[in-house]
């Protein structure tokens, strides 16, 4: 029992003099500093997203603010002076063309249409009875009872009677033509504002009358911007072959309204440069009103092949703009770009990058030309 016993603590002794062994051994110690240094590796790689440059097609974009205009704003005002005796619309009503607005006391006019007519009727009856006397005469200048003289006077008095007709006729005309003043029409469809008069107005005629209303076309309209003076060239030729239009959001809102540009405007503004574009809207609803701001893109035409990376990518410096690529020993590197534009959350570089290139859109602040990196994730879409 006693020799057992030593036996085992022979084995102990062993066993615990090789594991010190083993452990101050070289070939311990560099194993040990291999996993250290593996690790401060992978402890000093900057974590970054990486997206990749590539082609695709993008509209040639500029962004600004535009302002919504009527494509007509009509005021209306009176031809004749009156007294207003009924208001035909309600304030803020949407009218059609033809539609009554206001009528004016037409009693007076009417009284004289009724002379007129009265007067024409006198004039058929001379006319009638100057064309008898003629025959008359013509009758007994045959039988040598009457003279060419007597014949020509008859027939001067025919003449004479018809021309008093057709001066009355005219008179008449013209009054018929005025009693139309009295029932104002909406010269078009749109929508008026508030009405100022009521019945028992009395409404003055001529240049200096203040408008009775103002109508307000409202489908379509206008969406006014202003280009700078250097782009004009290639947005009129854009536009002269049907690809020019405007793309524009309510603040507020997030559906987009298109329209055609329809209209440049034939000069530059000396103060700021900028020429008047127009794009003829739909506006069925409405759903656009005039005098509202908008956000407006104006879209000279799509340019495909266009290289484009994420907007994030893009770092500056007092160089200029520059972006991050990474290589395939995940090492990082700075590059500077030409940028052209930016639309729709992407940036289209004229030069320094080539489609498929890796770029990163995260993690740029702790990058350092050549750095180490890992990537986190690729981002969707880039």
């Amino acid at each position: 029992m006693r020799r057992v016993a030593l036996l085992l603590v022979f084995v102990i002794a062993v066993a615990l003099a090789a594991s010190l062994y083993w452990r101050g051994s070289p070939l311990m110690h560099g194993a040990a500093a291999q996993n250290t240094a593996e690790q401060a590796r992978r402890d000093a790689a900057v974590p970054v997203v990486l997206a990749q440059a590539r082609r695709m097609t993008l509209p040639v974009v500029f962004s600004t603010l535009g302002t919504i205009q009527p494509t007509a704003s009509i005021a209306v005002t009176s031809q004749v002076a009156g007294i207003v005796s009924e208001v035909d619309v309600t304030d803020g009503a949407v009218v059609k063309q033809g539609d009554v607005l206001i009528t004016l006391d037409a009693r007076l006019i009417d009284t004289q249409i009724e002379q007129a007519k009265a007067t024409i009727a006198k004039d058929n009856a001379g006319i009638d009875k100057a064309q008898r006397d003629l025959d008359r005469v013509n009758k007994l200048l045959k039988t040598k009872f009457e003279t060419p003289e007597n014949a020509a006077d008859a027939q001067t008095m025919v003449d004479l009677a018809q021309a008093t007709l057709a001066s009355d006729q005219a008179m008449l005309h013209n009054l018929q033509v005025q009693r139309e003043y009295y029932t104002i029409e909406a010269p078009v469809s749109g929508r008026i504002g508030t009405v100022p008069v009521k019945p028992g107005s009395t409404i003055v005629a001529g240049a200096q009358a203040s408008p009775i209303v103002t109508i307000n076309v409202f489908d379509p309209v206008y969406a006014a911007v202003g280009v700078p003076q250097k782009m004009i060239a290639d947005l009129a030729d854009d536009k002269a072959q049907g690809r020019a239009k405007i793309s524009l959001t309510v603040p507020g809102r997030t559906d987009k309204i298109e329209g055609a540009i329809t209209v440049i405007d034939n000069a530059a503004s000396p103060a700021t440069g900028l020429v008047t574009v127009l794009a003829t809207i739909a506006n069925k609803g409405p759903v656009l009103w005039p005098g509202e701001m908008v956000n407006a893109d104006v879209i000279f035409r799509d340019e495909p092949d266009a290289l484009a990376i994420p907007n994030e990518a893009i770092q500056t410096n007092q160089q200029g703009p520059y972006v991050y690529t990474v290589d395939g020993e995940q090492r990082a590197h700075a590059r500077p770009v030409a940028v052209s534009r930016s639309i729709s959350g992407m940036t289209v570089i004229a030069n320094g990058l080539n489609a498929g290139d890796n770029v990163v859109t995260d993690g740029q602040l702790l990058l350092t030309d050549g750095a180490l990196v890992s990537v986190r994730q690729a981002m969707v879409g880039g």
